[in-house]
C-alpha cells in the first residue's frame, strides 16, 4: 500500500484550518486501489511530523517497519470489509530514527460512484505517549519510595480495590504473598482478619459487612489495633480526591509495639521524605492548611529566586510570597492587592492544575500543583528551558536557513500557499521574485567558502532591507534567494509597477560594492573586497490565476531569461 496525493472532497480551506489548529490530518482509503490519499495540506502534516526534508521524502507507510505496516493495512481491510470504524495507534519512524506516534481514526463512508471507502484523520500523540511514560516513571519512583517506607502502605480505589502497597503491608500485617495484587478486594483482606480474630469474638461476617461499610465512607481515621501475637499496629487512613470527587483511600500500618522502635521508624521516614525532597529533580515546596509555605527544598528558592531573607522564620506566608512576586513582575503588569486576593481565593479552593510558565528572566518552568486531602497544596516546578530551547531548535532546523536565518524552501512554500489564498480572498496581488546572485562562483572558487558565506549573510541582510515586515524572504539553497510580496494593490498595473520598484531597489543594493573581512583577531584579519550583481526574475499573480507551484516556475523562468540578457537585470514574466 503507498501513499498518493490527492483532492478529497473538503474544502481546502477548512482543511487547512484544521490542520494549522489541529494539527489534524485527513485520509482517503480507495477500496479498488488499496491506496491510502493525502491531501498536499495534510501530507506537509505528515512530513512535519516525520521531519523529512519535504513532503513528498517519505510516505507513512514507508516509516513503519514491517510489523506496524501489516497491522495497519489488516486494519483497513477489516474495516473495510466489514463495514467499520478504525482506530488505530501506530509507531512510526522519523527520518532521524526516533520513534514517533500517530493516533488513525476513520469511518466509512460511500464515495460518489457508491462504493464504500474509509475516510478519516491521523494525529501525532507522542507527546502524550511521553506523558504517558512519565506518568509510569514517576509510578516506579512512587513504588520505590513506598518500599522505603518503614511502615506498611496501601492504596485502594473507591471500588475497595488495591491499587498500590508496598512489601511492608502484608509483612506488617500477616498477609500472605499470594493474596496481595493489584485489584484485590479490601473484603478478601477484612474476611482473613476476621477469621483469624483480628476484630475480636463474634460472627466473622458480621464484622466484614460493618467494616465494609464504614470503609465505604472514606472518612479519616487513626486507631491503634492489636493483632494476633501481641503486637499493636497504628492504622491511619486517608482518602484522596481528583478534582472534587474522592477517588480511594491511603492507608498506613505502622508497628508501635515496641516505643523506641516507633520513635526509629518515624525518624526514618522524615529522613526518606526529606532525602526524597532534596533530590527531587526540581523544585518542590508545602502549603499548610493555613496557607504557610512549611517545607521546601533549595531548587524551589533557587529556581524562582526567592531570597533567603524571605523564609527567615523558616517558612513563609502564602500571601507574602504571592505579593513578592507581584513587586517584582513575576505576574506581568497587575494590580497587587487584587492578585493578592485572587490568588488567596484559589488556594482555599485549590484545584490540581498543570501548566508551564515563563518566568521574568526567559526560563521555563512547569508547574503542578496537587491538593492535599486534609488541607493546603503540594507544587512542583520542573526546569524545562533546555526542552524548551530544544522545540526551537527543530523548528529552526525545519524552517529556516542555518546560515542566513532566513526561511527555508518549505517554509516559503506554505507561505505561498498562503498568500495565493489571501489573494484569491481579497483579489489583491502579489508578487514573487527569484534572484541569483552574479558573479558568486569566481568568490567562491578564489577566496574560499567562508568568504563566500559572509557573502550570502550580508546579500540577506540588504533584501531583508529592501522588503516590508510582512514580505518575506527566503533562501532556496546556494547563491539562489526567493523574495515574495504580498497584498500589493487590487490594480494589476499599481502592483506591477509597486513589484518593479522593490526589484529595482533590491537591484541596486545587491550592486553595492561588499567589503567582506575574515579572520580570528585584528592580526590576522583580512578584507576582501567584491563586486556583485543580481539577475532577478519576477511574477505578478492574483489567486485564481496559478497555483503556488506554477508561480514559482514562472519566476525562475523568468530569472533565467536575466541572466542571458547579461545578468544584473529584471525580467517579468506573465501567468
Amino acid at each position: 500500500m503507498s501513499i498518493h496525493h490527492c483532492a478529497p472532497g473538503i474544502n481546502t480551506r477548512q482543511l487547512a484550518l484544521i490542520q494549522r489548529i489541529g494539527r489534524i490530518g485527513y485520509w482517503e482509503y480507495a477500496r479498488a486501489e488499496r491506496t491510502v490519499c493525502i491531501p498536499a495540506a495534510s501530507q506537509d502534516l505528515l512530513a512535519a511530523i516525520l521531519g523529512g526534508a519535504d513532503k513528498a521524502s517519505r510516505s507513512l507507510m514507508e516509516a513503519l517497519c514491517d510489523i506496524e505496516r501489516k497491522r495497519f493495512q489488516s486494519a483497513l481491510d477489516r474495516a473495510l470489509e466489514l463495514e467499520l470504524t478504525i482506530n488505530i495507534e501506530i509507531e512510526a519512524s522519523r527520518a532521524d530514527g526516533s520513534p514517533c506516534y500517530l493516533v488513525v481514526r476513520g469511518i466509512p463512508v460511500q464515495s460518489d460512484h457508491g462504493s464504500v471507502q474509509l475516510a478519516g484523520t491521523f494525529q501525532d500523540i507522542s507527546n502524550q505517549k511521553q506523558r504517558e511514560a512519565d506518568h509510569e516513571n514517576v509510578i516506579t519512583q512512587l513504588q520505590a519510595l513506598l518500599d522505603a517506607l518503614p511502615q506498611g502502605v496501601s492504596v485502594i480505589d473507591r471500588n475497595l480495590r488495591l491499587i498500590l502497597w508496598n512489601k511492608r503491608f502484608h509483612e506488617t500485617l500477616g498477609f500472605p504473598q499470594s493474596m496481595v495484587f493489584r485489584n484485590a478486594h479490601f473484603e478478601d483482606f477484612i474476611r482473613l482478619n476476621a477469621q483469624r480474630g483480628e476484630y475480636g469474638p463474634g460472627d466473622p461476617e458480621q464484622h466484614v459487612q460493618l467494616i465494609i461499610a464504614r470503609a465505604r465512607e472514606f472518612v479519616p481515621h487513626s486507631f491503634e489495633r492489636q493483632m494476633t501475637g501481641g503486637r499493636t499496629v497504628l492504622v491511619e487512613g486517608y482518602p484522596f480526591r481528583s478534582g472534587s470527587i474522592t477517588s480511594g483511600f491511603i492507608t498506613t500500618y505502622t508497628d508501635i509495639t515496641d516505643h523506641k522502635r516507633a520513635e526509629e521508624q518515624l525518624t526514618r521516614q522524615r529522613d526518606v521524605m526529606k532525602t526524597v525532597i532534596d533530590n527531587f529533580p526540581g523544585g518542590i515546596s508545602l502549603c499548610d492548611a493555613d496557607l504557610r509555605f512549611t517545607t521546601y527544598n533549595d531548587q524551589f528558592g533557587e529556581l524562582l529566586e526567592f531570597p533567603s531573607a524571605l523564609f527567615s522564620k523558616g517558612w513563609v506566608d502564602f500571601e507574602d510570597l504571592v505579593r513578592f512576586n507581584c513587586a517584582r513582575g513575576e505576574y506581568g503588569a497587575c494590580d497587587t492587592e487584587q492578585e493578592v486576593k485572587a490568588a488567596v481565593a484559589r488556594a482555599r479552593n485549590f484545584q490540581a492544575h498543570q501548566m508551564e510558565r515563563m518566568r521574568p528572566n526567559g526560563r521555563w518552568l512547569e508547574i503542578r500543583g496537587t491538593p492535599i486531602p486534609s488541607g493546603g497544596f503540594v507544587t512542583s516546578y520542573i526546569d524545562i528551558t533546555e526542552r524548551k530551547q530544544t522545540q526551537e531548535q527543530v523548528r529552526q532546523l525545519a524552517f529556516y536557513d542555518p546560515l542566513t536565518k532566513l526561511p527555508n524552501r518549505r517554509l516559503l512554500n506554505d507561505r505561498l500557499s498562503q498568500a495565493v489564498m489571501t489573494s484569491k480572498r481579497n483579489s489583491c496581488y502579489g508578487a514573487l521574485m527569484v534572484l541569483d546572485l552574479d558573479n558568486f562562483k569566481p568568490l567562491n572558487d578564489t577566496h574560499g567558502h567562508l568568504v563566500g558565506d559572509l557573502l550570502l549573510i550580508e546579500a540577506a541582510r540588504r533584501l531583508v532591507s529592501c522588503v516590508r515586515e510582512v514580505d518575506t524572504v527566503a533562501r532556496f539553497g546556494g547563491d539562489e534567494f526567493v523574495v515574495m510580496l504580498s497584498e500589493l494593490d487590487a490594480d494589476a498595473a499599481v502592483a506591477t509597477a509597486l513589484a518593479g520598484v522593490i526589484a529595482e531597489k533590491i537591484r541596486c543594493k545587491l550592486s553595492d560594492t561588499y567589503l567582506l573581512s575574515v579572520g580570528s583577531d585584528e592580526s590576522t584579519q583580512v578584507t576582501v573586497e567584491h563586486h556583485s550583481s543580481a539577475s532577478i526574475g519576477a511574477v505578478v499573480f492574483l489567486g485564481n490565476q496559478a497555483s503556488p507551484e506554477g508561480i514559482l516556475k514562472c519566476a525562475d523562468a523568468a530569472m533565467y531569461l536575466a541572466k542571458e540578457d547579461g545578468r544584473n537585470a529584471i525580467r517579468f514574466h506573465e501567468l
